[in-house]
């Protein structure tokens, strides 16, 4: 009995050593949380994102960039927030704006759950079949948006933060995601584009 006690304590040690990992949020964002509630009259164009997160070298901070601005080209089309996106190279007409994203936190870290390890002993892993928690993922992404017009003047501006934290079991959908924090990201983005949009007034139209 005692053998087996030890042999299922050393399992769970393994399975939690294992369990502990950060890693840097970068979507899928997939499809806007709701559409815009009104669609600004201008065409905008996405700049490329800063990726200003801490301890991230060039190399994956552009790859990064890369990515989020290719998502986030088809998030605002998708959202309808502004009568059209253009995209680089295409010239910026009078009354055009360029959305500039700055991504200043992506961090996502899973740990274990401080009672898995004594749940699951005591109740002879028991505890992991009725999907009581195994892991605490966390979650703590943010970033602001400022709108320019196409000589560089700030319009409007948003800065948002989410932090997010709770707890997974084997039978959650979080358990073997492989696109955690998106569904964080997704909300970051669209806050800001939110904020930032309803602050933008309409272009002034010549004569007025």
């Amino acid at each position: 009995m005692l053998k087996s006690l030890l042999k299922v304590a050393a399992l769970i040690a393994t399975l939690s050593m294992t369990g502990c990992v950060s890693y840097t949020v970068s979507g899928p964002l997939g499809a806007p949380l709701h559409p815009a509630s009104v669609s600004n009259p201008r065409a905008a164009q996405v700049a490329d994102v800063t990726v200003a997160i801490p301890g991230a070298d060039d190399a994956t901070r552009t790859a990064i960039s890369r990515s989020l601005t290719m998502q986030l080209n088809q998030y605002v089309k998708a959202g309808g927030y502004f009568k059209q996106v253009i995209e680089y190279p295409a010239r910026l007409g009078e009354n055009d704006v360029v959305l500039k994203f700055n991504m200043t936190s992506l961090k996502g870290h899973r740990a274990p759950h401080p009672a898995y390890i004594p749940g699951a002993l005591l109740t002879l892993t028991i505890w992991i079949w009725v999907n009581g928690p195994i892991y605490v993922d966390s979650f703590d992404v943010a970033g602001d948006l400022v709108i320019v017009d196409r000589d560089g003047k700030e319009l409007a501006a948003a800065k948002e933060q989410i932090k997010f934290e709770h707890n997974v079991g084997l039978y959650g959908r979080e358990y073997w995601s492989p696109v955690m924090g998106a569904k964080q990201l997704n909300e970051l983005v669209s806050k800001l584009l939110d904020t930032a949009t309803a602050k933008l007034a309409a272009p002034q139209l010549k004569g007025e």
